[in-house]
């Protein structure tokens, strides 16, 4: 009788240990997850993105292009040119991002007639600014053998500047 005592008394500490036990883990897992959301959650992309504006301050904040004032778009995000009096970035069909902004500078040169009958700026002209404006990814390149890529937006940007009297029409305002 002693012993069924104490086997009942030896198993209600048992309960009450392991109770004991997974509340004290309990209590550990939820200082942690707070701990952990609060430094990875919080602390740490703060950080980051402060570092980002200290040292990169174009590339953190969206690569934003001004023109004449006023931010006409970003760099790294392909823009949608209506008119044929531009440059067309690749269909979003053709661009594993569908928001890619570059060209291959064939792609470019295949564009150069419909630009030039639009515009009246001669062919010659036009293949002489995307030549100035074919670009490499130098970090790229240093892995592998990156292809050559002209930006769609910067080259829209040059024609718009170079030629105010062609660019200045009503119908091509917005830059699309």
């Amino acid at each position: 009788m002693e012993n069924k005592n104490y086997e009942k008394e030896n198993e209600s500490n048992n309960e009450k240990l392991t109770a004991s036990l997974i509340l004290g883990n309990l209590k550990t897992a939820i200082r942690v997850l707070v701990v952990m959301v609060v430094v990875l959650g919080i602390a740490y992309p703060l950080i980051l993105a402060e570092v980002g504006q200290l040292t990169l301050p174009f590339q953190s904040s969206g690569s934003i292009i001004e023109f004449k004032g006023e931010k006409t778009g970003s760099k790294l995000i392909a823009q949608e040119f209506d008119s044929d009096m531009f440059f067309h970035s690749r269909p979003p069909s053709d661009s594993a991002s569908t928001v890619d902004p570059h060209l291959t500078p064939e792609s470019a040169y295949a564009q150069i007639k419909n630009v030039s009958e639009a515009t009246g700026i001669h062919q010659n002209t036009l293949r002489t600014l995307l030549n100035l404006n074919i670009e490499q990814n130098k970090v790229t390149n240093a892995l592998f053998f990156a292809p050559d890529y002209v930006n769609v937006l910067q080259v829209n940007l040059e024609l718009v500047n170079q030629y105010p009297e062609v660019y200045n029409r009503s119908e091509v305002s917005n830059l699309n």
